[in-house]
């Protein structure tokens, strides 16, 4: 059973009200949270059934999130590369990545899992100051983006975009934070 507020957020995501920021947390939140997705997938379903079918009460939806779930019933446009995706506690500890995070670090979910990933990802070329801002904005429970060096399993580095959003309860407590991020090309950077 989902907690109150997850089905309250759910509902947001499903009719459009939900601001940007928020849906993409929502996002990789539903790519870790097997239950939120298929709760947010019956929601769609009610949705697009009240918006199409005609002689419906609900015929009167917003214009905006007919055309969003018209558009979703059409052919949709082939998926851009999925990002690199982690989800960690409250206290910044992993609970799980995308198979795309995997490959871009080399570390795998067992090896990750209740570590924070700047333990095995950073190394002499990370920058310590966007490190810093990183903390901060968590602290913070604010949304932050960064570009880091990063360094994989066998001490290659490489670039990453890295965006972190927090997903707060009701109160303003942080649920999770989530991560999308995404390899960047650069200049050659020295192994560690």
């Amino acid at each position: 059973m989902l907690a109150d507020n997850l089905q309250d957020r759910a509902v947001l995501y499903a009719s459009g009200e939900m601001t940007a920021l928020d849906r993409e947390a929502f996002d990789v939140l539903m790519e870790y949270h097997g239950v939120l997705r298929a709760h947010v997938a019956a929601l769609h379903e009610v949705f697009a059934a009240a918006v199409t079918t005609p002689g419906m009460a609900y015929r009167q939806a917003p214009e905006f999130l007919k055309a969003r779930i018209l558009a979703d019933l059409g052919d949709p446009p082939p998926p851009p590369q999925p990002p690199a995706l982690v989800v960690t506690n409250p206290l910044g500890l992993v609970e799980w990545v995308n198979p795309v995070f995997t490959a871009m670090c080399g570390y795998n979910l067992d090896e990750l899992r209740g570590r924070r990933p700047g333990q095995l990802l950073q190394g002499p070329g990370t920058d310590r100051a966007a490190v810093e801002r990183i903390r901060v904005a968590l602290r913070a429970r604010r949304p932050c983006r960064e570009e880091l060096v990063n360094y994989h399993k066998d001490g290659s580095a490489y670039r990453a975009d890295v965006q972190i959003m927090p997903v707060l309860d009701d109160d303003g407590n942080p649920l999770w934070f989530v991560a999308k991020e995404r390899l960047l090309a650069g200049d050659p950077i020295p192994a560690r």
